[in-house]
């Protein structure tokens, strides 16, 4: 269609406008959303990971923005959303030649000459993008001259804003639809607001300037130090008793005696003294109390040069470092609650621990934040830990050694003796080092350097030199490698590398080296605070470290500091005089409670520094480091077990080296060594290679399996075999003897019964038949033989058998032949003692406590001739030391002594526990009650379950016998498992 110039053009192409005019969230809400974020994460990370001073400030900044900004959003934000929806006609006027134009309309083409445009008549078009064009001089052909844009339809929508209750709690921000919901949204910012308020000031309110508590510090053989607080000068002075835990009559004591006492104390030292007292010359336990109601027990070291004298086993301390309160968070815990004490509280009646070697960071005078470093603030933070309600289970009945480090006095601290030095360490050292071992002494100078901070001592099989590593440290900020840098300064260095080229005592066979921080340079993150930061002087200590490897000690490393766990090695120069059994070991552990790197942040960067292990994840970590001396006198073995929030996850084995002796220091090609040799000539050799597979890959552990715990339920679809089966396939032997590992008992069906013959074969195809006072095979009536309840038609309580061998019989069997004469009763009782003392530990834990702690006498005495009783005194429950685990349950009352005074609880206390555990026993839904009957053969682990039975009427004739518990676990792993994987369990 061709229109003339000056003609106007109609709107030619239509389409619909998208929503427009739609509101957002007006600034208020959005600053209320985004400090509430803020907020959240900020807090989470300050209550659960990480104590960091700076985050309280910004947390309470971001509140008060938050504050007014929700109340506005709230009053403010329009509760409805209004959406327009535009039809539109839209002209495009294109320049045809010099006097006609083309206009496009719904994809039509037109001529018609240039038209007089129209200008919307709606404002409420965008201009920008809805552009109206007018005539445009100098045109071109082809080109667009102008559009006309008109306004066809409008339509306005008014909707409710959706009401998001989920993500309204998830933001924090103000829902103006719901009151209920943006209170509850704000009520979670005010409760974390609050939590860090709580967490940052409650405790600074609890000064602790009553406390009065009593604690072991260094125990040597000869003598005991005990740090005493007490600020009542009416309860002084304070005396101290000890007596015997066990004494042996008649050569030991077992009345309190008095050891000495503490006249007065003062503000000066505030309130607190050091009491030394002296002790027989003999590894002993010993029960202390004193005059101001403080009480606990301690062990006496053995003497130098011997691992282990008595009944309370090797050698063993741990070590760890950090302590801050209350982190994890916990609004119900005590606001000076330390939650790795609790787990360190848990496992220490199992380790039987000789002390606690603590390697800094007692204290975080700066975390939170800096209250004040005045003197009174640095001991406001000591008595808050001692003033701990999880202190007195890890304190009262255990010596702790410690070691300085920074937060004693601020953070990275590398300033020596300057500024707050002074202030911080006094507290430091009345609280700590007043009662820790002598300080160090130059080497054949009998008197300690005066005001050391750094100390030696020797207990047993091994040496200790605590190091100060902050005292006397070049600032941090220098070079690792330059050359006279130093940590420890010229006298302690000069001590140290004396302590370490010193001859040891014969039977010690270790020197422990105690360093507040990493030997190693692994750390990637602040190496500089680290001996990473000090190389130099590092490698003069590393030299003389595998000297004296090379003399047949071993040297280990144990340090703190970095919040996580690194096992390295340091292995000497393959080209170098020192052999390669001269390595060096750190163990590196923290914290006993704070936070712990999420980033990993340990990583071997060469062959200097070898990791072993790394794990860096835990609150709570801490060693226990077990020593032993080889039966061959040459060589020491020490165990590490690291322990994470209270469960044992890694350990491992080390030996020192063997003594040099002639040309015994030549390698050979492989690695081992050559030369030397025994009284006899001969020389074992062993390839390190070998040494080095079985110090990371020893796979010498008992065998383990998942135990599946019954009660009343089991009677009704026992564990069960064929008779037939078990004698005639081995493989089913296999199944035999794990249902019994697994079940604890089962029963085997079809067994003959005209004759004991076919149960006696039956028994001997798991192991050998034990042979007791009873004799080996029995087969007995009710005819009162033998002097024992089993031989009469009475009742009997559940129990275990031969609970007054040293090693209980392992398996039992019974198996009913007849029951003849006017048959009546006799059912038969079984009860699962290991599910019974789960039940025990989780409805009463004290009671369970108890029971594996008090160590009871029992005795088999009853016949003529006959008086047998185990090698020494067990209890109820019997618990691994090294696993924690239950292994073994020992009740009958007829077998039982008297219950033994002096032990960690009362008669009393023991009588209240074993009456709640009596009680479980005959609970309902824990008995098993089963008839037996001929042709079916009951056999049972009696390490684990209980058997009894109900009085009967007439004559039953029983046949059975008891089964070493070595024999029968031989049988089940033979049955189980391939005889490599056994052989490389057992053996290595």
């Amino acid at each position: 269609m061709r229109y003339r110039e000056g003609d106007s053009v109609v709107a030619s192409t239509r389409f619909k406008g998208s929503p427009n005019g739609q509101r957002t969230d007006i600034l208020q809400t959005k600053v209320a959303r985004w400090s509430s974020i803020a907020i959240r994460v900020l807090s989470y990370f300050f209550l659960r990971m990480a104590l960091l001073p700076i985050i309280p400030a910004l947390v309470f900044g971001l509140f008060a923005v938050y504050v007014p900004a929700f109340i506005s959003g709230y009053q403010n934000e329009p509760k409805v959303e209004v959406t327009e929806e535009v039809d539109v006609a839209v002209t495009e006027v294109v320049r045809e030649d010099d006097n006609d134009i083309i206009v496009k309309e719904n994809g039509d083409v037109a001529t018609a000459p240039v038209p007089t445009v129209r200008a919307p008549a709606d404002g409420r078009l965008d201009p920008v993008s809805m552009p109206v064009l007018g005539p445009v001089d100098g045109r071109t052909e082809g080109e667009v001259v102008g559009q006309e844009v008109e306004i066809l339809e409008t339509v306005v929508s008014i909707d409710k804003k959706p009401l998001s209750p989920l993500k309204t709690l998830l933001s924090g921000a103000p829902n103006p639809r719901s009151l209920l919901l943006s209170l509850a949204s704000f009520g979670i910012n005010a409760l974390l607001v609050g939590s860090v308020a709580d967490r940052l000031f409650r405790e600074r309110y609890h000064t602790a300037s009553d406390l009065s508590f009593v604690r072991p510090g260094y125990i040597s053989d000869k003598e005991a130090k005990f740090l005493i607080r007490e600020p009542d000068q009416s309860k002084m002075p304070v005396t101290l008793e000890i007596k015997m835990k066990h004494p042996q009559p008649p050569f030991d004591n077992p009345t309190w005696q008095q050891a000495g006492g503490v006249r007065w104390t003062s503000n000066e030292s505030d309130n607190t003294a050091v009491l030394t007292i002296p002790l027989p010359n003999k590894r002993k336990t010993y029960l202390w109390r004193t005059s101001n109601n403080h009480s606990g027990e301690f062990t006496t070291p053995p003497r130098v040069g011997h691992a282990a004298e008595t009944e309370d086993g090797p050698f063993t301390f741990l070590s760890t470092s950090c302590i801050v309160n209350r982190l994890p968070y916990n609004p119900l815990d005590h606001p000076l609650a330390i939650p790795g004490m609790r787990h360190l509280a848990k496992v220490l009646p199992s380790l039987n621990p000789q002390f606690m070697l603590f390697l800094g960071d007692f204290i975080y005078a700066d975390v939170p934040r800096f209250w004040g470093q005045k003197s009174e603030d640095y001991r406001q933070k000591y008595r808050q830990v001692y003033a701990s309600p999880d202190w007195p289970a890890v304190g009262q009945n255990l010596s702790w050694i410690h070691v300085l480090d920074d937060h004693e006095i601020q953070n990275d601290w590398d300033a020596n003796t300057t500024g707050v030095y002074e202030t911080a360490v006094k507290p430091w050292s009345l609280y700590n080092a007043a009662s820790n071992p002598p300080p160090a002494k130059k080497a054949g100078v009998p008197v300690a350097r005066e005001g050391a901070t750094y100390y030696e001592f020797t207990q047993g099989p091994a040496s200790f030199f605590l190091l100060d590593t902050r005292t006397h440290r070049h600032s941090n900020k220098l070079p690792a490698t330059t050359e006279d840098k130093s940590m420890l300064g010229p006298e302690q260095l000069e001590d140290f590398l004396a302590w370490l080229n010193r001859p040891e005592p014969k039977g010690v066979k270790w020197k422990i080296v105690a360093s507040s921080v990493p030997f190693t340079k692994n750390w990637a993150v602040n190496t500089q605070d680290t001996w990473g930061g000090f190389l130099s002087e590092r490698r003069r200590i590393l030299e003389a470290m595998w000297d004296a490897g090379s003399r047949g000690l071993g040297v280990v490393v144990l340090s703190g500091d970095r919040h996580e766990f690194a096992a390295t090695k340091f292995p000497p120069p393959e080209d170098g005089k020192w052999p390669q059994s001269a390595a060096v070991n750190e163990f590196s552990c923290s914290p006993l409670s704070q936070f712990y790197s999420p980033i990993p942040s340990y990583r071997q960067t060469d062959n200097e520094d070898v990791m072993i292990k790394y794990i860096n994840k835990g609150n709570s970590k801490f060693g226990a480091i077990t020593i032993e001396n080889l039966e061959d006198g040459d060589q020491g073995s020490l165990k590490y077990r690291l322990f994470v929030d209270g469960k044992e996850v890694w350990n491992t084995m080390i030996v020192s080296s063997v003594p040099a002796a002639g040309d015994a220091n030549k390698l050979a090609a492989d690695g081992s060594r050559i030369g030397g040799g025994g009284s006899d000539g001969h020389l074992s050799n062993y390839p390190w290679k070998f040494l080095e597979f079985y110090q990371r890959s020893d796979r010498r552990e008992p065998e383990d399996i998942q135990l599946v715990y019954w009660g009343a339920e089991a009677a009704s679809n026992p564990p069960s075999a064929d008779y037939n089966d078990v004698m005639n396939s081995e493989s089913h032997v296999g199944v035999l003897t794990n249902q019994i590992k697994k079940h604890g008992f089962m029963f085997v069906n079809n067994t003959p019964y005209d004759t004991p013959a076919a149960t006696e074969a039956l028994l001997q195809r798991i192991a050998f038949i034990r042979v007791t006072h009873y004799g080996g095979f029995y087969d007995f009536t009710p005819d009162l033989a033998m002097a024992d309840t089993a031989y009469t038609n009475l009742a009997l309580p559940a129990h275990t058998d031969t609970t007054y061998f040293s090693d209980p019989a392992g398996l039992q069997a019974f198996h009913l032949l007849s029951h003849t004469g006017g048959a009546e009763g006799g059912q038969s009782l079984l009860v699962d003692g290991f599910r019974a003392a789960v039940i025990l530990r989780e409805e009463d834990g004290r009671s369970f406590d108890v029971l594996k702690s008090v160590r009871l006498p029992w005795h088999a005495s009853g016949n003529e001739g006959i008086t047998i009783a185990p090698d020494k005194r067990y209890p109820v429950l019997e618990v691994d030391e090294d696993t924690n685990v239950l292994k073994r349950v020992r009740w009958n009352n007829d077998d039982r002594g008297v219950v033994p005074f002096g032990e960690p609880f009362s008669p009393e206390e023991w009588y209240a526990a074993a009456s709640r555990w009596d009680e479980i026993l005959r609970r309902k839904d824990t008995e098993v009650w089963i008839q037996l009957r001929p042709g079916s053969v009951l056999i049972f682990d009696n390490w684990r379950v209980l058997h009894g039975r109900s009085a009967f009427q007439g004559v039953r004739r029983i046949c059975g016998g008891y089964i070493n518990r070595d024999d029968f676990i031989s049988r089940w792993r033979n049955t189980n498992f391939e005889r490599k994987d056994i052989l490389d369990r057992i053996i290595g």
